[in-house]
C-alpha cells in the first residue's frame, strides 16, 4: 500500500501534503473582483462603504491583500467546525468523520487562509475565531504559531445553548469558544462596558466619556477599608475652599480641612498619596460636593469593566438571537446555527473602534455585517464591514445559495430598516 508522506512542524501539527486546488490555481492566475451593479445598496454618501464578496475566501483574501493590506482593524471568523457533517469541502469533496486525514486537511485549509488574513490586519488589529471542541486544541496550536502565543489575549467560553444539545452522548455541549489574538504584543481590548446592568451605573458623562462618582476614601464592601495605621502616607488633610472652587495641601484662610474619616468616625485613608490627588484634581478627575453640610470628595470612575472568560448572558443564546432572529428577518429557517447578534455586537465593542474596518471571510448568514450596522446605529459609529461567503447551498434544502438567499437579503433587509 502506498504510504502517504506527511509534513510535520515543530509543534506537532500534521498538514495535508497535497496542496488545495484553489491555492495551486492562485500561483498562476490572479483573482479579480467583478462588481454586480444590480446588487449595490445605497442610502447616502455619508454612510460607510461596505463590501460583500461572493466566492472562495482564499481567492477573496488574495485580492484583499492587494487592496486592504494592513488596513483591517478586526477579523472575526466562524469557520467550519469539522464535525464530520457534510458542511465543509476540501478540494470540492465533503470531508466526513471517517476520513483519517480530516484534521490535517482542516489545518491546511485554515493555515493558508490565516496566513493571508494576518497580513490584512493593522499593527494594532485583532483576530477573533469562533470554534467548538472538535478542533479547539489543534486550532489553538495553529493560531499560537501564526499570531504568537504572546499575542493570545484569551480563550472565551460562550454559553450559546444553556440546555445543551439533546442528541449529544455523555456530556451535552452547551458552549462554544472564541480564541482572541492581537496582531502585536501590547495591544489591548477596548476599555468599555458590555454588561448592560453595569453600563447603567456609568450615569455621568464629560468630554472624556462616561463615569460614575466613587468615594476618594478607600472603603471596601462590608464596611471595611484601609486604616490610617495600615498606610500612614495615604492619611493627610485636604483643604477645600468654602465655595468648593479650589483645593490645597496646605492650610489656608477660607479653606476647610477634610480628612478620610467615615461618618461612623473610622480613620481610613485616601486612595492616593497627596501629590497624586493634586494631579488628578488638576486633570478634572476629582469632584467635590457638600452633602448634609459636610464636604465629600469623589473621584471619577471611568467606564471600564473586567471582561471574564465565561460569557453566560442569555443574550448570547444562538437560538433566540441567532436562528429565530434570522427567521424573523427572512421569514424562514434557511441557515443552520447562526451566531447571536448580540455576541457579535459585544465583540465589536471590545475590538472595533467607531471608524474600524471589520472583515469576516466565513460570513455565512451575515451576522457580522448586521452587528456592524446595529452598533453604528447605537453609538453613531462609522464602522465598515467586508463580508466574504460562497454561494453553496448550506443545508441541502434546495432553498438557494448562502450568498444570494441568506447573507445578501439579510443585509439588505437590515439596511432598509
Amino acid at each position: 500500500a502506498q504510504i502517504r508522506k506527511l509534513k510535520k512542524n515543530n509543534l506537532g501539527l500534521v498538514f495535508e501534503d497535497k496542496q488545495e486546488d484553489v491555492v495551486e490555481q492562485s500561483k498562476t492566475q490572479v483573482p479579480v473582483l467583478k462588481e454586480i451593479i444590480k446588487n449595490r445598496l445605497s442610502l447616502d454618501e455619508a454612510y460607510p462603504n461596505n463590501l460583500m464578496i461572493e466566492g472562495d475566501n482564499y481567492l477573496a483574501l488574495s485580492v484583499l491583500n492587494y487592496t486592504h493590506k494592513k488596513n483591517i482593524d478586526l477579523i472575526y471568523i466562524d469557520p467550519p467546525y469539522n464535525t464530520g457533517a457534510k458542511n465543509w469541502k476540501y478540494n470540492n469533496d465533503y470531508v466526513d468523520k471517517d476520513d483519517e486525514y480530516r484534521h490535517s486537511k482542516w489545518l491546511s485549509f485554515m493555515r493558508h487562509r490565516l496566513n493571508l488574513a494576518k497580513d490584512l490586519l493593522k499593527d494594532e488589529g485583532f483576530f477573533v475565531c469562533a470554534i467548538d471542541h472538535n478542533e479547539l486544541f489543534t486550532l489553538g496550536i495553529l493560531l499560537d504559531k501564526i499570531f504568537g502565543e504572546e499575542n493570545r489575549l484569551g480563550v472565551v467560553t460562550v454559553v450559546h445553548q444553556a440546555r445543551g444539545r439533546w442528541m449529544d452522548k455523555n456530556f451535552s455541549a452547551s458552549t462554544e469558544f472564541m480564541l482572541v489574538y492581537s496582531k502585536n504584543k501590547g495591544v489591548n481590548i477596548r476599555n468599555v462596558v458590555i454588561d448592560e446592568l453595569k453600563k447603567e451605573q456609568f450615569n455621568l458623562e464629560d468630554e472624556k466619556g462616561f463615569y460614575y462618582l466613587k468615594d476618594y476614601i478607600v472603603v471596601q464592601g462590608g464596611g471595611g477599608g484601609v486604616t490610617r495605621k495600615d498606610k500612614p502616607t495615604f492619611w493627610y488633610p485636604i483643604y477645600v475652599k468654602k465655595d468648593l472652587s479650589n483645593v490645597s495641601l496646605e492650610e489656608k484662610k477660607g479653606y476647610e480641612k477634610v480628612l478620610p474619616i467615615t461618618k461612623s468616625g473610622r480613620e481610613l485613608t485616601w486612595i492616593t498619596i497627596a501629590e497624586t490627588f493634586i494631579e488628578r484634581y488638576k486633570q478634572g478627575e476629582v469632584v467635590i460636593k457638600r452633602e448634609d453640610g459636610q464636604i465629600v470628595i469623589y473621584r471619577k470612575f471611568r467606564e471600564q469593566q473586567i471582561i471574564p472568560t465565561h460569557w453566560i448572558d442569555p443574550k448570547y443564546n444562538a437560538t433566540s438571537h441567532g436562528t429565530l432572529l434570522l427567521e424573523k428577518i427572512l421569514g424562514k429557517n434557511i441557515f443552520e446555527y447562526p451566531k447571536s447578534l448580540y455576541l457579535l455586537i459585544d465583540i465589536l465593542k471590545l475590538t472595533a473602534g467607531p471608524d474600524a474596518t471589520v472583515l469576516d471571510f466565513f460570513a455565512g448568514s451575515g451576522t457580522t455585517g448586521h452587528a456592524v450596522l446595529e452598533l453604528n446605529k447605537e453609538d453613531g459609529g462609522n464602522r465598515k464591514f467586508i463580508l466574504c461567503t460562497n454561494n453553496e447551498n448550506n443545508n441541502g434544502s434546495g432553498s438557494g445559495g448562502i450568498a444570494e438567499s441568506v447573507c445578501y437579503p439579510r443585509i439588505k433587509a437590515v439596511i432598509n430598516g
